[in-house]
């Protein structure tokens, strides 16, 4: 977690198996955003402060984030990132994974932090890497947070 070295490409064999379809029209969507993704899934962002209570809505704390993650800061060129609600987006996921049908294309936000998907994540990008809390998650007041 301390430095990043390389660049991320997304990969379909990473991508669970019950969210292939909602990622490939993540994928269908960039495309008509126009931004190409080379055939790969994209790599999840998000824009704006991502604060410890919009950790604990992304991840398992007590099972993920206590391993330990980091936030990776970055400058991404903005005609490669495509924004939406991540809001909608988790709704279209739901109604996806229980075989619903639901459309979703990508939206104005609501409110931050906005979710971002890129075609991919160039080292050269990356301006600091900072890690997540592994610990406090049982003291958060998620009613507050709404």
């Amino acid at each position: 977690m301390s430095r990043v070295t390389g660049d991320l490409l997304g990969d379909w064999d990473r991508v669970p198996a019950s969210l292939v379809v909602p990622y490939r029209a993540m994928v269908e969507a960039m495309a008509r955003a126009g931004v190409d993704t080379g055939g790969r899934p994209p790599v999840w962002a998000w824009r704006g402060e991502l604060r410890l209570i919009d950790a604990i809505s992304l991840f398992d704390a007590e099972h993920e984030l206590s391993r330990g993650f980091a936030t990776v800061e970055f400058d991404a060129p903005e005609h490669l990132a495509v924004a939406s609600d991540y809001g909608r987006w988790n709704d279209f996921l739901a109604a996806s994974l229980e075989g619903r049908e639901c459309a979703w294309e990508p939206g104005p936000a609501e409110r931050e932090p906005v979710q971002v998907c890129l075609p991919y994540l160039l080292a050269d990008w990356v301006r600091d890497v900072r890690p997540l809390p592994t610990g406090g998650w049982d003291r958060l007041d998620l009613a507050a947070a709404v």
